[in-house]
This record gives C-alpha cells, structure tokens and sequence, in this order.
C-alpha cells in the first residue's frame, strides 16, 4: 500500500515540478512518510522514478490492450476510431498521470532516456504488429509495406491527438477525433480502389 502511494505521489510531483523539482521529501511529504522511508523500497531518485513511469506506461498500454481486445472483429476504420477515442478518454480520466506523461516524453531526463526508449520501442512494436495484421485481415491486398504506411499514418495522428489533450476541450478533442477517422477512412478509401 505504502509502495503504491509512493509511486502515485512521484507521478504527482513530477507533473508539478519536473525530475529534478519532484523531490524525495515532498514525495514523502504527499504520502506522510518521512524521506528515509521511500529508501526501503528504492535505492535512489532515479529507481524510484522508473518504477512510478513503468507502472504508469504500462497501465497505459494495458488500456490500449483493452481497447483493441473490445474491437476485434471490427473494420479497420473502427478499430483506429476505438483507439482514437478510447486513448483520449482515458488521458482525460488520468490527467495527472497524463500531465506527468507529456512532460517526460516532451524533456525526458538523461536518467530516464534509455528506459523511456526501451519502452516506446516495445509498444511501437506491439501496436505496429497488431494493427497491420488488423488492416491486413481487412484489406487482404494490402502488401506489408502498405498496411505498415497506413498504421504509421494512424500512429501519427493519434500523437497529434494526445498532444492536444491539455490544450482543447472535449467538444473540440471530439471534433480532432472525428477529423482524424475523416482522414483515415480517405486514406483506407484510396487503398480499396489499388
């Protein structure tokens, strides 16, 4: 329990103040330890940063597991709408950890940097995988290179999306949602006619 608490409230603090500003004794302060406390289960700053963004990152790629196991059987053009949306819902639900998220993607720490690669290469790769063979069940004349173009494209769509989680509203997050499915179900348009 303590160890969880630890973990949410690093999270906390880093969304408020950045790796070197998320200090051991204001994250014990948050969990009403004393700062000697959290060295019992992380032997310094960095361990203990690591382990509150892999618990964080794979919660997040737990959510896109789900997302993509409730559409199966769908279209192509659903099954990157479910993602689009489900995405954004669940950022939107988890703000601080989200906060916490875009900070360490957009000025990761030279501490964090190679496990933060580590970890984008593994999802890149799961999502990559799975949604090329999903487009690939849909559109069965698609050659690998194009199921992967068209997967990158949707990849950098749903990017720009989460980029603008903190900056619109829902209505106009919706609206980027419904551009985005717009312009995947053109491009998926212009394969079906190859």
């Amino acid at each position: 329990m303590t160890k969880d608490k630890i973990l949410s409230a690093a999270i906390n603090q880093y969304s408020m103040f950045n790796y070197h500003g998320a200090t051991m004794q204001k994250i014990a302060k948050e969990v009403g330890i004393k700062p000697a406390s959290i060295y019992f289960f992380y032997k310094n700053k960095e361990e203990l940063f690591i382990a509150a963004f892999q618990k964080l990152l794979e919660s997040h790629f737990e959510q896109m597991k789900i997302i993509l196991a409730e559409v199966q059987g769908k279209g192509i053009l659903e099954i990157f709408h479910s993602l689009l949306s489900g995405t954004v819902a669940y950022h939107k639900s988890h703000m601080q950890e989200t906060n916490a998220y875009i900070s360490l993607v957009a000025s990761p720490p030279a501490e964090m940097k190679q496990f933060l690669q580590e970890h984008m290469k593994t999802f890149d790769i799961w999502m990559f995988d799975s949604l090329v063979e999903l487009a690939k069940q849909d559109f069965p004349h698609l050659t690998e290179k194009k199921a992967t173009m068209l997967t990158k494209q949707f990849a950098l769509l749903m990017d720009g999306i989460f980029w603008e989680i903190n900056l619109y509203d829902d209505e106009t997050l919706q609206e980027q949602i419904n551009q985005a499915n717009t312009i995947m179900g053109i491009l998926l348009e212009e394969l079906q006619h190859e």
